[in-house]
């Protein structure tokens, strides 16, 4: 019984020696009660080009409840944000802003920009790389991957958030009604199955275009403004017939839509965005 008490009274002593050891860190962990931070450049550059002109809030310090619970997702790299909000003004904003106007963007612009680190992995083996909520906020995941001298990733950034801007506009004002019987009988929510090709196809410009008429119609929209026309016009060719059809009835009623709706000419907002491309990989 001694032996089992001196024994028992080392470890009670490894024990509170061991938790005396343990301290918590002098800086909070922003998200765990460490949410307030001296404001410094990034924050004064992001109020000057954002908030201020545009009422959009950033968001860069991480905030677990702006992400899903059940996704492992990294916040975004400090060093990353400028470079991605510069691409985002100048290739997104600037374009539309000089289309449309000041008040354009002030209204239709998201209230909220959310820059994540990393993508967000499914369980079907797909990846979320931006979201839109209620044409309030975007989601703009991947933010860490970015390099202006890396054309596929400045590409995939801007496909990301046309597509996220144009359901804001079409929640706002809807397309036309005919849009969604074109190619109803393609769309499936297991579009992971085809592949780009297979989809041109069939008259849709991706494979995620088959989610459903909404998603058809924002993927028409960002293709034909981030990869361009050529791009457009080089799916057509190769898709002669019905797909060919399809494709250029599907692209005649964006460029109306951006007409009537939005008082937009279209193919000046694929100069210009075209332009602002080529300036930034510079």
């Amino acid at each position: 019984m001694k032996k089992i008490s001196v024994i028992m009274i080392c470890l009670m002593c490894i024990i509170l020696n061991s938790c005396k050891k343990e301290t918590l860190p002098d800086t909070p962990i922003v998200g765990l009660g460490g949410d307030y931070w001296v404001p410094g450049a990034l924050d004064a550059y992001i109020k000057t080009n954002f908030t201020d002109p545009l009422n959009i809030e950033v968001k860069y310090k991480w905030d677990p409840w702006e992400t899903k619970y059940n996704k492992n997702m990294a916040p975004v790299d400090e060093a990353v944000v400028i470079p991605v909000l510069e691409a985002t003004q100048k290739i997104w904003i600037q374009p539309y802003q000089k289309l449309a106007g000041m008040e354009f963007m002030r209204q239709l612009a998201p209230k909220q920009l959310v820059l994540i680190g990393s993508a967000e992995y499914n369980s079907d083996g797909t990846i979320t790389l931006g979201e839109a909520e209620g044409g309030k906020r975007i989601s703009l995941l991947v933010a860490n991957s970015y390099d202006r001298k890396n054309a596929p990733i400045v590409k995939q950034m801007l496909h990301t958030i046309n597509h996220e801007f144009g359901h804001i506009l079409h929640q706002n004002i809807n397309y036309p009604r005919d849009f969604k019987k074109i190619s109803e009988q393609y769309y499936t929510s297991s579009w992971f199955n085809t592949t780009n090709v297979q989809a041109n196809a069939q008259g849709l410009v991706t494979a995620y275009a088959k989610v459903g008429a909404d998603d058809d119609w924002v993927e028409t929209i960002a293709y034909l403004l981030v990869e361009g026309q050529t791009a457009f016009d080089a799916m057509v060719a190769a898709n002669p017939g019905y797909a060919a059809t399809t494709l250029r009835t599907k692209e005649a009623m964006v460029v109306d839509y951006y007409r009537t709706a939005y008082k937009i000419d279209f193919r000046a907002l694929q100069a210009e965005i075209k332009a602002a491309f080529i300036a930034i990989s510079q």
